[in-house]
């Protein structure tokens, strides 16, 4: 794998064990998981789904909304941007299209691997591209290129 992979890896990495922190947070503020009526008629999915997504907005949301990077890919120096200009994504790219790919990370522990590895398999071609960077019509950059 090439540097940039790595990079990508380790930012993924970073990113894997601070959202579900600050998601398990807000979901035991928030009582989602103390509540025992959230659990009546089977465990609370889209609930969950829903806070995870604010669990990365909470952790990443101002990097990806100024800068185009997530705590990971800042520590990794590489950086989201939008594949037709350049620039970072419109605000409602990163809210919209990018965001709920994230909780699909930790969705592989409940047996929904193969959806993780289906994007994170297409990511390695070459030009690097994931499913969620298809959809939200991003792509990675090296971050200190683009200074």
């Amino acid at each position: 794998m090439t540097t940039a992979v790595w990079r990508r890896v380790v930012a993924t990495i970073v990113d894997f064990v601070l959202v579900p922190v600050i998601a398990m947070i807000v979901m035991l503020v928030s009582g989602v998981i103390e509540n025992a009526e959230a659990w009546a008629g089977g465990f609370p999915w889209l609930r969950v789904f829903c806070l995870g997504v604010v669990g990365y907005l909470l952790v990443n949301g101002f990097l990806l909304w100024r800068h185009g990077q997530t705590l990971g890919k800042w520590l990794a120096k590489i950086k989201i941007v939008d594949q037709d200009s350049g620039q970072v994504p419109a605000f409602w790219k990163l809210i919209f299209l990018r965001a709920p790919f994230f909780p699909l990370l930790h969705a592989t522990f409940i047996g929904y691997g193969y959806l993780l590895f289906i994007d994170l398999l297409v990511g390695l071609r070459r030009d690097r591209r994931c499913v969620h960077d298809w959809v939200s019509g991003t792509r990675v950059v090296d971050a200190t290129e683009q200074q």
